[in-house]
C-alpha cells in the first residue's frame, strides 16, 4: 500500500512549511517511502514511488539540479522536496518547468526545518495508512467469508469511514502475464495502478488478493463511477505496461454489509465469464440468462444437461473429424440465417441446409423450432461456463 502526495501535503503543509512549486497534475502520484537523497548517482538504486528529499550539498550549479531532477522523474520519483538553504538557495526556472512537463510534484521547505524531523513523521504516515488498510482489508475479507461477530466488524468498518448502510461494488481482476517471470512484480504494478486512480478520484477503496486475483471494493452507489474507475484503469495500464493485461469482473451495487459474499461471488463469476468469453471487462448486471446459469450452485445439473443436448454431436465430431458444434454455434449466433453462416462459414447455402439436416438426424431436434433452438443455445451458454 502507499499513500497519495496530496494527502501527504494536505496533512503536513502548514506544519513543514512546504510550498507547492510545480507538478500539480502528480498530486495523485503514489509514495510508497521516503528518501533524502544528494547524490546523482544514488538515483539509479531507487525503486520507484519514492519521495525525495534534497539539501543541495553535492549541488555545484542549476545544470547539476536539472539533470539531478531528471534523474529522479527517470527512477518514477513520485515527488521531490528541495531544504531551501545555504547550498541551494532558490529553484531554477528550468527545474519548475521539467517537473511542470512531467507531473512530478515539486515542493520547497525552509531551511530551518529539519529533514530528519520530517521525513520520519512522513514514514510514520505511510506505515500507519498501510496498518489501517490492512485492517479494513482484513475486515471485509471476514465478512465475505463469515468469519467472527459481523457487528464488531461492521463497528471495526464504520470507525474507518465505512457506514453501516454503504453501497459497496466488486471489481475482480485477474493479470494475464506476457512472462510468468514476472507474475508477482505485475501484480504489485497492478495494485499501484489501482490506487493512483482510486486515489486521483478520492474514492473509497479496499484491496486484497484471492486466488491469485486481486478484489477491489469501491464505495460506490452510481455504477458510473465504477465504470469511470475500470475504464481509467484500463487506460493507465496501456499506457505505463505491455508486459501484462488483465481481465476484470465487476458485481452489482449493493447496500449494507450483510450479503456482500454473494456480491463478491458475482464479481468472481463475472472475471470468469470476460476470460471465456476473450473480453476485458465483464459486468454481472449485464449478463443476462447467464446469470441464472452462474446461479446454479450444482454443476452436475449444467453438466448434465450439456450432454443431454450436445452429447452425441460431440461424439460425432470426435469419430469422424467434423466441426458440426462449430457449425451449429455459428448458425445460433446469425439467428438460422443461410446466407450469413455461408459466409461465416466460407460454405454454400446448400451446404448449411445439409448440415442442419445432418445434426437433426444425430440428435433427433427439429433445429427450426423455436423451442429446440433455445435449448441449443442454453446449451452453448453452459459450455461458456463448465469449459
Amino acid at each position: 500500500m502507499a499513500i497519495a502526495v496530496s494527502k501527504l501535503y494536505r496533512n503536513c503543509a502548514s506544519l513543514y512549511q512546504m510550498q507547492l512549486l510545480a507538478g500539480h497534475k502528480g498530486l495523485g502520484n503514489l509514495v510508497e517511502w521516503v528518501h533524502i537523497v544528494e547524490d546523482q548517482e544514488v538515483s539509479s538504486f531507487l525503486h520507484g514511488h519514492e519521495l525525495i528529499f534534497i539539501a543541495g550539498y553535492m549541488c555545484h550549479d542549476d545544470e547539476w539540479l536539472l539533470n539531478f531532477t531528471k534523474e529522479l522523474y527517470q527512477s518514477e520519483t513520485s515527488a521531490f522536496v528541495i531544504n531551501l538553504g545555504p547550498y541551494i538557495k532558490s529553484v531554477p526556472k528550468e527545474v519548475v518547468d521539467f517537473c511542470n512537463e512531467v507531473d512530478m510534484p515539486l515542493f520547497t521547505i525552509p531551511w530551518k526545518i529539519r529533514l530528519v524531523d520530517v521525513t520520519r513523521d512522513f514514514c510514520t504516515r505511510i506505515m500507519h495508512n498501510e496498518s489501517v488498510e490492512a485492517s479494513v482489508a482484513s475486515t471485509i475479507k471476514d465478512i465475505i467469508f463469515k468469519v467472527g461477530d459481523i457487528e464488531t466488524q461492521i463497528q471495526h468498518m464504520e470507525r474507518n469511514g465505512y457506514k453501516r448502510d454503504c453501497h459497496l461494488c466488486f471489481v475482480n481482476m485477474s493479470v494475464n502475464n506476457v512472462d510468468e517471470q514476472y507474475n508477482s512484480d505485475n501484480m504489485e504494478r497492478l495494485k499501484l495502478f489501482v490506487e493512483q486512480i482510486a486515489r486521483t478520484s478520492q474514492r473509497m477503496f479496499i484491496a486484497f488478493t484471492y486466488q491469485s486475483n486481486l478484489v477491489v471494493v469501491l464505495s460506490e452507489s452510481d455504477m458510473y463511477n465504477v465504470r469511470k474507475f475500470v475504464d481509467d484503469l484500463m487506460v493507465l495500464i496501456r499506457k505505463k505496461t505491455d508486459s501484462f493485461t488483465i481481465n476484470v469482473g465487476v458485481s452489482s451495487i449493493m447496500q449494507g454489509f450483510a450479503n456482500q459474499d454473494i456480491n463478491f461471488e458475482n464479481a468472481i463469476a463475472a472475471n470468469e465469464m470476460a476470460g471465456k468469453r476473450k473480453v476485458r471487462v465483464t459486468y454481472y448486471d449485464e449478463l443476462d440468462l447467464y446469470k441464472v446459469l452462474l446461479a446454479v450452485k450444482d454443476k452436475k445439473v449444467l453438466k448434465d444437461f450439456y450432454q443431454e443436448v450436445f452429447g452425441r454431436v460431440e461424439q460425432y465430431d470426435s469419430e469422424n473429424g467434423t466441426d458440426l458444434m462449430g457449425f451449429l454455434r455459428s448458425y445460433l449466433d446469425n439467428n438460422g440465417s443461410p446466407q450469413l453462416v455461408s459466409e461465416q462459414q466460407f460454405i454454400h447455402r446448400n451446404t448449411v441446409n445439409n448440415l442442419i439436416k445432418k445434426i437433426e438426424k444425430i440428435t433427433g431436434y427439429n433445429i427450426l423450432n423455436l423451442e429446440e433452438k433455445v435449448r441449443c443455445s442454453i446449451g452453448f451458454m453452459i459450455k461458456d461456463i463448465i469449459n
